[in-house]
């Protein structure tokens, strides 16, 4: 959640309601027309006038809760975390009963530094607990769970997201603190070193799992991630305790033995990042420098200098971006993949070449972390980028054919049907179906045993609406792709379309069997069930759906007429609100991005169902300042 978003929520909710209730004794004339004033100008968005006529309010009545408390919100929302402390102090005097004051003090405390007091009172709002909306104490909770990671107890920072973020797909920030506490850093996010982003992002997928409670599905997540980093503190110590849950007490014995053995007596110091100046002119030197070495090849150099830059301008998109080229020049793909993609989140501030470059390199990462829908939908923006054209284009028929690997590693007998796939996606993107589909057939004739060369027809079929020879073209990838749920998925989706939910069911069963934690799978079996009036049957998969892919509108949409159909209003008017919410989110993105008659196989019955339509990982990365 953003910080306004917990505002606003802060502000109408029935603490803050009960707050305003209690108007002064005694109100003179002035102090009234102050009070419409002041109320007048908050609503119109007039917040300077607001806070002055507040503030002369309260000169008059300083005991006034109302006035104190739109003059503590209105300085967060203008980031003047140090100006709400004193007016939400004063009001925690009135009203000490009143956990959204606590919450709101306490974490505007926490953005001026002050950690000591910002954990007191966010420990306190927790222990009144009156907040009824969830999305309250998260924010709390998240922020408490920083702090307590910040001073050691990670144990009690575990159990605390754990218990606030039970879904099987926590918010990424969450993720990141429930990394955090598995590594045992006693650092908040921001000061941590970006070159192991990467390694958090990792942890923070792996304590999600753990998080789930599943033994078995633990022990392979932290034994992977051990493998990946063997080196890194606190993940043996992690993996003994999941081994012990499994009953595998020996194996738990032998992996605690092996955290003691590693080297990490001052585990901050491996973690922290260099202080770094304050003058504007060491930064413009630092900035110069970053440059001059990347342009001189001199990659680690770059990088560097670019972590004393963002740790002054952690918001500066370019800087992000530059130093996710020099990672990638360096094959530090993963921390790569997570810089260049905060740096397009942030804002690229660059020219359209430099631009369309980095742009270009986050396609190819995804692409390699099998995201190929996601870096479909990035190189189509650059598509008509005539100096970049070959190279894109190769990228296209890589993500087209769904090949997990840089262009220089593809093998060079497959280097013509890779570049035949990008001359098919090029036409498709452009929405000359006529030219792609000749081309398409000659391919297959060619190729005819090519993993999802059939599927990428297929696709293309269905959006011009030829469902039965699309359906054939999913059973013949089908039989080529037999662990893959792709093609069943789209095969169950084209037959919901057809209205044919009997034809859908054995295919969405088949999809869930070969991918039980694909989102895509789950929706698209809740929605057959739920086509064919089994609500009971719908929502449950319905549920899994939303708790694996919360910001995808489509299965909160479908939940909610699943509820509805249980005779379950209350939860169905829930699933709509969100549902609208989110869909409102996603227009303005594509708005804002544009959009493409073909961006690539996508599942779901009108647009996709996840941001990138995939159903593995997207490989897209957090933002850098974690705000649930």
């Amino acid at each position: 959640m953003t910080a306004p978003d917990l505002r606003r929520l802060l502000l109408y909710s029935c603490i803050g309601t009960a707050l305003l209730c209690n108007s002064p004794a005694q109100e003179t004339p002035a102090f009234q027309a102050l009070q419409q004033s002041a109320a007048k100008a908050q609503e119109a968005g007039n917040t300077d006038q607001a806070i002055a006529d507040y503030k002369r309010a309260l000169a008059m009545q300083p005991d006034w809760p109302e006035g104190l408390w739109a003059l503590g919100t209105l300085d967060y929302d203008l980031d003047r975390y140090a100006d709400a402390i004193a007016p939400l102090t004063r009001l925690i005097q009135l009203a000490p009963n009143s956990d959204a004051a606590y919450s709101l003090l306490g974490l505007s405390e926490f953005e001026t530094g002050d950690y000591t007091n910002a954990r007191a009172h966010l420990e306190k709002a927790r222990a009144l607990g009156n907040a009824e909306d969830a999305s309250i104490a998260q924010v709390r909770a998240y922020h408490l769970a920083l702090l307590l990671n910040r001073s050691g107890e990670f144990d009690r920072a575990t159990a605390l997201l754990h218990a606030t973020f039970p879904q099987q797909e926590p918010p990424a920030q969450a993720k990141a603190a429930m990394g955090i506490a598995l590594l045992h850093i006693p650092l908040l996010p921001s000061e941590i070193d970006p070159s192991h982003d990467a390694l958090l992002q990792a942890a923070g997928d792996a304590a999600a799992i753990v998080a789930q409670g599943d033994p078995g599905r633990s022990v392979n997540a932290l034994a992977a991630l051990i493998a990946q980093y063997p080196d890194a503190p606190g993940l043996h110590d992690a993996y003994g305790r999941v081994l012990t849950a499994a009953g595998q007490p020996k194996q738990a014995l032998a992996a605690q033995q092996q955290e003691t053995r590693l080297p990490h007596s001052d585990i901050a110091a491996l973690y922290r990042i260099r202080a770094g100046g304050d003058s504007t002119n060491a930064q413009g030197a630092s900035w110069q420098q970053a440059m001059a070495d990347y342009s001189a090849g001199k990659y680690a150099e770059t990088i560097a200098a670019l972590k004393t830059w963002v740790q002054q301008k952690p918001a500066d998109g370019t800087a992000w971006a530059v130093m996710g080229l020099a990672e990638f020049e360096l094959k530090d793909y993963d921390n790569a993949l997570i810089h260049l993609q905060r740096g397009r989140q942030l804002g690229l501030g660059a020219s359209r070449q430099a631009a369309a470059f980095a742009i270009y390199h986050l396609a190819l990462l995804l692409n390699r972390s099998a995201g190929f829908d996601a870096a479909t939908t990035l190189l189509a923006s650059i598509s008509d980028y005539q100096p970049m054209a070959g190279e894109v284009q190769f990228a296209l028929g890589l993500a087209l054919l769904r090949m997990p690997v840089l262009p220089a590693d593809a093998e060079a007998e497959k280097h013509p049907l890779i570049e035949s796939a990008g001359q098919i996606a090029s036409l498709l993107l452009a929405s000359k179906y006529d030219a792609a589909f000749p081309q398409f057939q000659k391919l297959l004739a060619q190729y005819p045993s090519a993993p999802y060369l059939h599927y990428a027809y297929g696709t293309a079929l269905e959006s011009l609406s030829q469902y039965d020879e699309a359906k054939t073209q999913m059973r013949e990838e089908a039989k080529l792709s037999p662990q893959s749920a792709l093609p069943w998925i789209r095969i169950a989706s084209i037959s919901l379309r057809q209205h044919l939910a009997a034809d859908a069911l054995p295919a969405a069963k088949r999809a869930v069997q070969l991918a039980p934690e694909s989102a895509d799978a789950r929706y698209v079996l809740g929605r057959t069930w739920l086509e064919l009036g089994d609500a009971p049957q719908a929502i449950p998969e319905l549920e899994k759906a939303v708790s694996m892919a919360a910001d995808s509108p489509e299965p909160h949409f479908a939940l909610a007429r699943a509820y509805a159909k249980a005779n379950m209003p209350d939860k169905a008017q829930q699933e709509r609100a969100i549902f609208a919410r989110l869909n409102a989110l996603a227009e303005q993105e594509r708005a804002s991005h544009g959009d493409q008659s073909y961006q690539g196989p996508r599942e779901g019955a009108s647009s996709s169902l996840l941001g990138t339509g995939s159903t593995g990982n997207t490989g897209a990365a957090s933002p850098p300042q974690p705000q649930i």
